[in-house]
């Protein structure tokens, strides 16, 4: 097959790279040599069209430090892409965000995938100001169901999605993210901080709620510090600015890391973290699982699948207290740690990113194949 990927995230951007990217060089770095793969990603700064990491890249909009610039210019560029390119490839995949609607199904006879990781829902008004919010709340609400063929994340984002579209989807498949192999290898070691792996953005993560709950416990396990780690959204030092200064000695910034640092920091700490506010299918869940440590986060329904398959704690979202209360829990109880991470590795083990890759192919030419023989197919 000949793809085509519109993706805004690529390694080396300022602008992040986060879930959504990492699933895209995990699958198509599987994929590359079966089939003819392109990235269409958003320009920035020194960016250059050519190969990363084995795939081919085209970088398209403004060389701007704006976001919002960028963003804009991303959008039309693309669009204008698909328009004049989009008919030379096989299946297009759009990677869906509300800030980016490009209407690639009406630029070509290409069939034209929506591949959506998660929706900001009304957490898109707690999050930015109106002029941005309600465009793109408008966009999650009606830009969907201008498709007939989705590839989602997880169950529960397709669920809020498709809901009362009834059997008008040609084509809806469920293909999850997954972990890498050398994770599910490593040995853990029980350090001496609580970690938060994702985005540093305040209100989507709750890293306001982490915060808070570090202070809370602090005095109790005085040999605990706390390590943030992910693509600055917001700066470290507004995310933390609520602690006494005697408490921010024992917070620290780790950066974006990959590879053997990222291995390392995940295989020794002592509990990992997410209390986000709304998620998809985070991978530095899946991670933490795979590194066999224990995991707590919020009970938004997208992180249901935590203590479904009982690898970690659930809190109530947006309760500081009930984090501090699962938080003292775990780190009271070494057994209670070890039988949470053996489950999480356990669970993680199903999830190889060969095993992802392989069932993201197949739903793509199950998708091809739907075209072909015009029947109407669903999948997960």
């Amino acid at each position: 097959m000949k793809i085509l990927q519109i993706i805004y995230e690529s390694l080396g951007s300022p602008f992040g790279f986060g879930g959504a990217g990492v699933r895209a060089y995990e699958i198509y770095g599987r994929l590359k040599n079966r089939h003819d793969i392109t990235l269409l990603c958003m320009k920035y700064p020194g960016a250059r069209d050519g190969e990363l990491c084995g795939l081919k890249h085209i970088f398209v909009g403004a060389q701007s430090s704006s976001l919002t610039l960028s963003v804009l210019h991303y959008a039309f560029k693309a669009a204008g892409f698909v328009r004049k390119y989009g008919n030379d490839f096989d299946v297009i995949v759009e990677n869906f965000l509300p800030s980016t609607p490009f209407f690639s199904r009406f630029l070509t006879k290409t069939p034209v995938i929506l591949q959506i990781q998660g929706i900001l829902e009304n957490n898109a008004f707690m999050k930015f100001n109106p002029l941005y919010s309600l465009p793109m709340y408008c966009s999650e609400k009606f830009y969907p169901g201008l498709h007939e063929r989705f590839i989602f994340v997880s169950a529960i984002t397709r669920d809020k999605v498709i809901k009362g579209r009834g059997d008008e989807a040609v084509f809806c498949g469920v293909v999850s993210n997954g972990v890498d192999d050398a994770l599910l290898n490593t040995v853990p070691v029980e350090g001496d901080y609580i970690l938060f792996f994702s985005r540093i953005d305040i209100y989507t993560k709750g890293l306001d709620l982490l915060v808070r709950a570090f202070e809370s416990i602090a005095p109790l396990f005085d040999d605990i510090g706390l390590v943030l780690a992910g693509y600055e959204f917001d700066s470290f030092t507004s995310a933390v600015s609520s602690l006494p200064d005697q408490l921010k000695d024992r917070v620290r910034y780790a950066g974006f890391v990959t590879g053997e640092e990222k291995t390392r920091l995940l295989s020794n700490a002592r509990v990992v973290v997410l209390p986000s506010r709304h998620e998809s299918q985070p991978v530095s869940v899946l991670e933490a699982a795979a590194s066999q440590k224990p995991v707590i986060v919020s009970d938004i329904p997208e992180l249901r699948f935590v203590e479904d398959n009982e690898f970690g704690l659930s809190f109530p979202a947006g309760s500081a207290a009930g984090l501090s209360e699962k938080l003292r829990l775990v780190l009271e109880d070494a057994v209670l740690r070890r039988q949470l991470g053996l489950r999480g590795r356990c669970y993680a083990k199903s999830l190889p990113w060969d095993f992802i890759a392989v069932e993201f192919e197949n739903a793509l030419q199950l998708n091809l194949d739907g075209k072909k023989q015009g029947r109407n197919r669903t999948d997960g």
